[in-house]
């Protein structure tokens, strides 16, 4: 009967090992993962017409300043020969003749101080675009590296739980094997069946987390799922590390993120707007200028068809300056003036919480990554202690002091402290990313090369 025992027990471990018969799937890299996304997220597109839109309102602005032409039909007035000089006002048609102009009218500004400043907020709005769409590029590298660690982490983590599930399986089945032989007791196959059915239930959901996961990098390429059904990423063997001390990261994020540089180049565009206001009670001066054809006196009545005859048209010429200057506004300036100072102030506290916040994340992502790097170390202690448990529980079955019980609990003791260090790799993973996307710098820039390392 031992015999017959020890026999079953034999097959029962050979049908443990597993065999991988799943068809093989295409190999897909994070660099290949970031191209991709690069290639066809909206994101990325939605940058550029921002970036375009920026550069045109400069574009605009700077047009302002420039020569406008318009063509114009205009009347002019010509004072009668015989009317009165000594009248307070001439009567239009009475003491004046209604002529008509046609032609090109240039408009050429000689001085307007909101328009150089207009200029200039336009082309600092250049500078903003630029740094969204480096931080919306920015942002896509960061959500694909944090989804295809997720996906790879969902993916081994599947293949644990697959694991631990069929090895449950098995000792539930070998439980009630022995029960039945009178070798074990019934609280063992009740145990055995408690813990198949925990294992079946963390496989299921391991299942569905990888589906999520693998749509979630899908996603983040900017792909729908049916697209690319076969790929499988790559396995990260190599852990970054942090070359730089927290001092160093504050002053990098002081120069790279995105949002502190913003909104420094927002205060900039605030102080022009106050300037802007401000002139508001400087004079505006154009010159005026208007070349075409010009019609002094026009005919009425039976004889409007003259109005069309050459020889009623004469070549013309206009030349004007003319100055304006606010004397009063209602007080609407100074409200102006006020508002946009409003609006500096606010920046200023908006720019004091964003570096506070961007120190205490890279702080507390630093302390996350020490923490992690202690757990990795911890689960890999744990890892090697259950192996060791594990071939001391096989040694002690095959000298017959130990059961095939024992044996698979040490069995699943060294999956369960794979499942932990695999958890606290990616953790690590994910949080180095994120500590490169909010100092905005990129990942290589902040890790120690081989070289370093040695």
């Amino acid at each position: 009967m031992k015999l017959h025992i020890r026999i079953l027990s034999l097959v029962i471990i050979l049908s443990i090992i597993p065999f991988n018969l799943k068809a093989s799937q295409r190999k897909i890299t994070l660099i290949e993962c970031l191209n991709i996304a690069l290639q066809n997220h909206p994101d990325v597109f939605i940058a550029i017409e921002n970036n375009k839109k920026s550069v045109a309102g400069y574009k605009a602005a700077v047009a302002s300043k420039s020569i406008l032409i318009d063509g114009e039909l205009k009347t002019v007035e010509y004072t009668k020969p015989g009317a009165s000089a000594n009248t307070a006002f001439n009567i239009p048609g009475q003491d004046t003749d209604i002529g008509l102009f046609a032609g090109l009218t240039v408009i050429y500004n000689l001085y307007d101080a909101r328009k150089d400043l207009l200029a200039e907020s336009a082309k600092v709005n250049i500078d903003i675009s630029k740094i969204d769409r480096q931080k919306s590029l920015d942002n896509l590298t960061f959500n694909v590296k944090k989804s295809y660690y997720g996906y790879l982490q969902s993916k081994k983590t599947l293949e644990l739980w697959e694991e631990i599930f069929e090895k449950n399986k098995r000792k539930a089945d070998l439980a009630r094997l022995l029960f039945e032989n009178g070798l074990r007791p019934v609280l063992d196959v009740t145990k055995a069946e408690l813990d198949m059915g925990d294992a079946q239930l963390f496989y299921e959901r391991a299942k569905n987390n990888e589906r999520r996961m693998k749509q979630n990098l899908l996603n983040s390429m900017g792909l729908d799922q049916d697209d690319t059904r076969d790929f499988s990423p790559v396995e990260v063997e190599s852990f970054p590390e942090l070359k730089y001390s927290l001092e160093d990261l504050y002053r990098l994020a002081d120069i790279y993120n995105p949002m502190i540089r913003k909104t420094k180049l927002e205060k900039r565009i605030a102080r022009l707007k106050i300037s802007q206001e401000r002139a508001n009670h400087f004079p505006k001066v154009d010159l005026l200028l208007g070349f075409g054809y010009e019609n002094k006196k026009i005919q009425l009545a039976e004889s409007i068809a003259d109005n069309f005859k050459g020889e009623s048209w004469s070549p013309a010429f206009h030349g004007t300056i003319r100055a304006s200057v606010p004397v009063y506004s209602g007080g609407k300036t100074s409200a102006l003036v006020d508002s946009a100072t409003s609006d500096y102030n606010i920046l200023s506290y908006k720019e004091k919480d964003i570096l506070t916040g961007t120190k205490n994340t890279i702080r507390d992502q630093v302390r996350s990554l020490d923490e992690i790097k202690k757990q990795i170390e911890l689960s890999l202690l744990i890892h090697d202690n259950a192996e060791r448990h594990q071939l001391l529980a096989q040694r002690s079955y095959e000298y017959g002091n130990g059961s095939l019980m024992d044996l698979q609990d040490a069995e699943l003791s060294v999956i369960r402290a794979r499942l932990g260090h695999l958890e606290a790799k990616y953790s690590y993973l994910q949080t180095f990313a994120g500590l490169a996307n909010t100092i905005g710098i990129e990942e290589e820039s902040i890790c120690l090369n081989q070289a370093e390392k040695q």
